[in-house]
């Protein structure tokens, strides 16, 4: 088996020093899905009028409502590239605080938030 950090994308993917993505661990177990799977979010990210930054606040989204810690961090690296200032990134988290999100999961993602970009 290759080491799976071998495989990691070009990309930052947190400031955690042992982060290893979903992505890189799918691939330990099959690299041909996890080629399909990046073919996927490249086409979807392709298919309409959303810009970059409106793009990662989506995924931001869907990342702190289901818990995903991982996505979540990569992405908030991913927004502030795109323009996202760390305000607009705690506000997006903020509305999410009585709609999918209770109060202790929405101080643990903030505290994600902080970890990655402060």
């Amino acid at each position: 088996m290759t080491d799976p950090r071998a495989a990691a994308p070009v990309y930052p993917l947190s400031k955690q020093p042992e982060f290893i993505s979903n992505l890189v661990r799918l691939r330990e177990t099959s690299p041909a899905t996890a080629d399909a799977f990046r073919a996927l979010r490249v086409a979807a990210d392709s298919h309409a009028t959303l810009d970059a930054k409106q793009r990662e606040f989506v995924l931001l989204t869907g990342f702190a409502a289901t818990g995903n810690e991982g996505g979540f961090r990569v992405h908030c690296t991913r927004a502030t590239e795109a323009g996202a200032t760390v305000a607009e990134i705690e506000q997006l988290v903020l509305l999410l605080l009585g709609t999918s999100l209770g109060l202790a999961p929405t101080v643990e993602t903030l505290r994600w938030l902080y970890d990655e970009l402060l």
